[in-house]
């Protein structure tokens, strides 16, 4: 049989999962079998076992975790947040139903409650019962699993976070209300007074007049913000990125050393190095993140 760096050009699946853009350019992923397919009020759920990426949790026909993409992503929309608190101790995650940024939040022994808000329990249901090193997470007696719609949530919050971190996968998608400006003042009130919001915002190379929107719109509710990115094989282009939000001066320009020593041991992509280079934006993308 022909084959490749021990992989065949030729198998018995012919299944292949398209991550494209707009229908005309993206990545394709081809798949051992589908082990998993269910829908929830909200959206499609579906697991596939494939041969790049192991186990890959699609939402709404979208690839949103990988088995061997997943650091980058969910160790940036954390880390370089923490980094700039002094002893961070309560955290939000909105839309944390995958596992993955509670796992990297958890690594730090200063954290002592976190808050997963999640509106489709159907997410975290089958990262438990498929993918469940995600999922170790759940378990932790610092965790609360609240399922309900983010906005929600932070309207009616009583707590007051140093983190909260928008784990949002989809703009456009079920939690809509995630992205108009109410939610922002919403994150804004229940943040404390040196707290931190760090948002996904996409693609920058293919989603730049959705980013300046929400650049916009957090404007009115927050007074700084610095932009990020990170290089991740299986989002849009290649390339993610983030935006970190606050109202304190000075906030967003410290580096926890102390803290980096906690978990650097347990990270796979970030470093104090990455940490540094991700605000270095490329002049075409900075035009986007910084208008």
């Amino acid at each position: 049989m022909n084959s490749y760096s021990g992989y065949p050009l030729e198998s018995e699946t012919s299944l292949w999962l398209q991550n494209l853009v707009y229908g005309q350019s993206g990545l394709l992923i081809k798949a051992k079998q589908s082990v998993f397919c269910g829908s929830s009020p909200f959206q499609k759920v579906e697991v596939f076992d494939t041969y790049s990426f192991g186990l890959v949790l699609c939402l709404g026909g979208t690839v949103v975790l990988t088995e061997r993409d997943y650091e980058p992503y969910h160790e940036m929309i954390v880390h370089p947040a923490m980094m700039t608190q002094a002893d961070p101790q309560n955290i939000c995650i909105i839309g944390g139903g995958d596992g993955g940024c509670l796992r990297e939040v958890l690594k730090y022994p200063s954290v002592k409650r976190v808050i997963v808000v999640e509106i489709d329990s159907l997410v975290k249901e089958t990262v438990e019962n498929y993918i469940p090193a995600f999922a170790t997470g759940f378990s932790d007696p610092r965790t609360e699993v609240v399922i309900n719609d983010g906005y929600e949530y932070l309207k009616e919050a009583k707590q007051k976070f140093d983190l909260i971190v928008v784990d949002s996968y989809d703009p456009g998608g079920p939690v809509r209300s995630l992205e108009t400006a109410d939610f922002f003042n919403n994150a804004a009130a229940a943040l404390t007074p040196q707290g931190i919001a760090v948002l996904q915002t996409d693609s920058p190379v293919i989603k730049a007049d959705m980013i300046r929107q929400i650049i916009t719109d957090t404007s009115a509710s927050f007074k700084l913000r610095r932009s990020y990115i990170c290089y991740l094989r299986t989002f849009p282009a290649g390339i993610c990125s983030f935006l970190m939000v606050c109202n304190e001066e000075g906030s967003l320009d410290g580096f926890n050393s102390e803290l980096y020593e906690q978990i650097a041991e347990t990270c796979a992509y970030y470093n104090k190095e990455i940490h540094t280079g991700a605000f270095c934006l490329p002049e075409n993308i900075r035009k986007v993140l910084e208008p």
